[in-house]
């Protein structure tokens, strides 16, 4: 067990002695993060990097202490238990604070473990951390790793340059010659160049060099990508398979079963989905995201119960972290509402107001809190809460998220008001239009009204006026007319100020422009402010990465700065 490691052997003089290869940073100015349950674990490992002279160290017993550490400070190097208790992984851990941007390009991450099955799961995994330590380790081992860890990121030096630059392409470059030219490291810089193409969303290469690879070799992480990427191009049986095969071969794998649970819903096959959920809840049940992924399946397939408890259990594990997220308390008290129960319906309301200060979340309070008059017969009320956000609707400065739109459509449904009701669907569909998910919602929605043809008619009239503007625009520039496509994204992008896709289309038109006819401020200000916006609505989006990076190349070759 991990609480009975012994006590690390004292240094050698000769290793404290020992100078790091040239270039390699000194262990002793990193800034260490410790992350154990532990606490006399967490001691004992300060205790012997506190030999080599490091005294920048930071403990952290969870996964939440850690995220909330991250992000006020970058580490050069994290230590971290593979088991963090209560159903809490490294792993997941580690695949948080890379989606967050919360580590460094150069930050050496190393799992320690005393369990030997763990080398299996990280095998898996599409990116993983620099090492894995076996508990018991002595200081010596301890050292080794690190500066083994450190002399590989001098190797990476210039391709985490490129990465911490956000020059994606630059840093995709990099990695290509240098697995060409670095054979001791062909594999880890391979591994690295996939996990950039999936960053940028650049899903038919991803799919074209893990196929390439899986050929020559099997790499279960090469799996992941692959299935990764045929999900993203809606290659639902063939990246099923790929998950389906990876857990047969890597049981404790549990980004896999998040992966086949999304690709079942694509498939329509909720009720897998749960079950593949189920599964890899039992193993490691204090994961929100799962936790949510649960209580949405489980709402659309009528199941109440089962909601409300993985529903419960979202707001519960995220309530004291930065990653809380009011649509999880909002779609809580739907299902409240749902099921009858008006009291905890209206604590969970009341707990939404008292801890999120935001337009939306107050226009999704007014919403909810109009359903649950209803429910008590105080129509009255109802009536004017629903008119008072509907009036702040009007005021927000973004369109509203899907969790705010569907509680406003179900109120005014409740309140036989379905004209009002389909205006704010067609507002979410035109922002959304590629969105399954809220597609699927608002399919459910009608249905309870006996109205589902209507619904379907909504999203295929909303999609066909998308792929309408989207072919006209690329007409025009095939034509030469780069101006008359970008004036057309320009007037689309004011009509729909959430539609990710539409905004990455106008910033490529603008830029596009500006290349081929010379600067043209107006429209680089315009790019800018749409690609804040994108960021605001989807920091990790990967075509949203390549623009910006396609932006500050338009600036540099006009020599702006």
């Amino acid at each position: 067990m991990a609480e009975k490691i012994s006590a690390f052997s004292v240094i050698s003089s000769a290793t404290a002695k020992r100078k790091a290869a040239s270039g390699v940073p000194d262990v002793a100015t990193l800034r260490v993060l410790l992350i154990d349950p532990m606490a006399e674990i967490r001691r004992t490992i300060g205790m012997t990097l506190g030999q080599y002279g490091t005294s920048h160290i930071d403990h952290a017993s969870s996964s939440t202490e850690a995220l909330a550490c991250m992000k006020k400070l970058k580490y050069e190097l994290i230590l971290c238990e593979y088991d963090l208790g209560k159903g809490q992984d490294g792993l997941f851990l580690f695949d948080e604070a890379r989606r967050l941007d919360l580590l460094k390009a150069s930050c050496i991450f190393i799992i320690t473990t005393a369990e030997r099955g763990a080398q299996k799961v990280l095998g898996a995994a599409e990116q993983s951390p620099d090492a894995i330590l076996l508990k018991p380790f002595t200081g010596e081992m301890l050292y080794s790793r690190v500066l083994s860890a450190l002399q590989k990121k001098v190797r990476f030096k210039l391709v985490d340059d490129a990465i911490m630059a956000h020059d994606f392409l630059n840093a995709i470059q990099l990695c290509s010659k240098a697995a060409n030219t670095s054979a001791e490291y062909t594999l880890d810089f391979l591994r690295l160049k996939i996990h950039l193409l999936l960053r940028i969303g650049d899903w038919i290469s991803v799919r074209d060099e893990c196929r390439q690879l899986l050929v020559e070799q099997e790499l279960p992480w090469a799996k992941m990508a692959l299935g990764k990427a045929l999900y993203q191009l809606k290659n639902y049986a063939e990246a099923l398979a790929l998950f389906k095969a990876i857990i047969s071969s890597h049981a404790h794998a549990l980004e896999a079963y998040d992966w086949l649970a999304r690709t079942q819903q694509a498939m329509g096959e909720d009720q897998a989905a749960q079950d593949t959920l189920k599964r890899a809840l039992n193993k490691s049940p204090y994961i929100a995201t799962r936790q949510r992924q649960l209580g949405e399946l489980a709402l659309r397939s009528g199941d109440l119960a089962t909601a409300e408890s993985a529903m419960l259990e979202t707001v519960r594990i995220s309530r004291h972290s930065f990653l809380r997220n009011p649509a999880d308390y909002g779609q809580l008290a739907d299902i409240q509402i749902s099921r009858g129960d008006v009291a905890a319906a209206k604590l969970t309301v009341e707990e939404v107001r008292k801890d999120f200060k935001d337009p939306q979340v107050s226009v999704l309070a007014d919403a909810l809190d109009a359903d649950i008059y209803m429910q008590t017969g105080e129509t009255e009320k109802a009536q004017n809460l629903l008119r008072t956000a509907l009036a702040q609707l009007v005021q927000l400065t973004l369109p509203p998220s899907v969790t705010v739109g569907m509680a406003l459509a179900k109120a005014c449904f409740n309140q036989q008001q379905g004209a009002l009701a389909e205006i704010v669907v067609r507002n979410l569909l035109k922002n959304s239009h590629d969105d399954l998910t809220l597609a699927a919602k608002i399919t459910s929605l009608y249905r309870q009204q006996g109205q589902q043809d209507q619904a379907e008619q909504l999203i295929k009239e909303n999609s066909a006026s998308i792929v309408a503007l989207n072919n006209e625009a690329v007409k025009l520039a095939r034509s030469g007319d780069l101006a008359g496509a970008a004036e057309l994204f320009i007037r689309a992008a004011t009509d729909m100020p959430g539609n990710i896709q539409v905004l990455l289309n106008t910033v490529n038109a603008l830029l596009a422009y500006t290349n081929q006819h010379g600067w043209h401020q107006e429209w680089m200000q315009l790019s800018n402010d749409y690609l804040l916006r994108i960021h605001e609505l989807d920091p990790i989006n990967g075509r949203g990465l390549q623009l910006q990076e396609f932006f500050r190349k338009t600036k540099q070759r006009y020599g702006i700065s």
